[in-house]
C-alpha cells in the first residue's frame, strides 16, 4: 500500500468522514507491506498484509458482493488489454488513482500502473468466504503503484469523496451507483464491462454522461459540476 494513499481512505464504520492513519511495521519504497490502517475515532484497525488493505466484511455485505469479485481471474489475457482499459478509464500517461473492481480486471493491474507517472492503481477484491485472492500483488507491482484492497463493503467505499480519476468493473452492477458517484472527482471515466440492459438504464439516469460504448463496454464521464446540499 502506498503511504500516501491513507490520505484518501475513509473509516468504513463512521458516519462521518474520518482519514485514516498509518502504522508502519515493514516498507519498501514508501510502499507499506507489513503494518494497519486505524480510525481515530472509532477505533477500528485494518490490518496491512504483504502490501493488502484486509477491511472485514460482514454477513450481509458478503450477500451483495459483486459477481465479478468472486471470479476468478483469467488465465491468459491479450497484451493490448491492460492497454485498452488505461485509454477508455482515461488515465494513460498521467498521475491519479483508478479502482479496478474483482480478479479478473486486477489481472491488468500492474501493467496500467506502470503507464503513468504517479498513477495508483487501486484493486478492490472483495473477500469470498475467507479466500485469499489469487491476484495479490508482488512487491515489485506494489512498487510500480498496485494498492490491494481485500473486503471493503460494496455499500460504503473507503475512500474519500471525488477521490478517484477512474473505476473499472463488470456487469451486471451490483453496487450502489451514488458510492461510484460519491467517490469519483469531476471527469473521471466509469467503465462497465458487458452492461446489461438494467445497467444501462440506470447508468442513463447516473451522474455519468456516456461517451463511448459498443456491444462489450460503456463508457463513462462523470460531470463537472458536483451536486451540493
Amino acid at each position: 500500500m502506498f503511504l500516501e494513499l491513507a490520505e484518501v481512505l475513509d473509516c468504513p464504520d463512521c458516519d462521518e468522514s474520518v482519514g485514516l492513519v498509518t502504522f508502519v511495521d515493514e516498507a519498501e519504497s514508501r510502499r507499506v507491506v507489513e503494518g494497519r490502517l486505524g480510525c481515530p475515532l472509532c477505533e477500528i484497525e485494518v490490518p496491512i498484509r504483504r502490501g493488502t488493505m484486509r477491511f472485514d466484511l460482514s454477513d450481509a455485505a458478503r450477500r451483495a458482493t459483486p459477481r465479478d469479485a468472486t471470479e476468478q481471474p483469467a488465465g491468459e489475457t491479450a497484451p493490448e488489454a491492460p492497454l485498452r482499459l488505461a485509454a477508455l478509464l482515461g488515465v494513460s500517461d498521467r498521475a491519479g488513482m483508478v479502482v479496478l473492481l474483482g480478479p479478473r480486471l486486477a489481472a491488468h493491474a500492474a501493467a496500467i500502473a506502470r503507464l503513468g507517472d504517479r498513477l495508483e492503481v487501486l484493486v478492490w477484491l472483495p473477500d469470498a468466504a475467507g479466500r485469499s485472492p489469487s491476484a495479490a500483488a508482488g512487491v515489485e507491482d506494489l512498487v510500480a503503484g498496485v494498492d490491494p484492497l481485500l473486503g471493503a463493503a460494496p455499500n460504503r467505499w473507503p475512500i474519500r469523496s471525488s477521490a478517484l480519476h477512474g473505476i473499472a468493473l463488470a456487469a451486471p452492477i451490483a453496487l450502489p451507483l451514488s458510492e461510484i458517484t460519491r467517490c469519483a472527482r469531476p471527469g473521471a471515466r466509469l467503465v462497465v464491462e458487458t452492461p446489461t440492459p438494467a445497467d444501462l438504464d440506470a447508468l442513463a439516469a447516473s451522474a455519468f454522461t456516456e461517451v463511448a460504448s459498443d456491444a462489450t463496454v460503456w463508457v463513462g464521464e462523470r460531470s463537472q459540476q458536483v451536486a451540493t446540499a
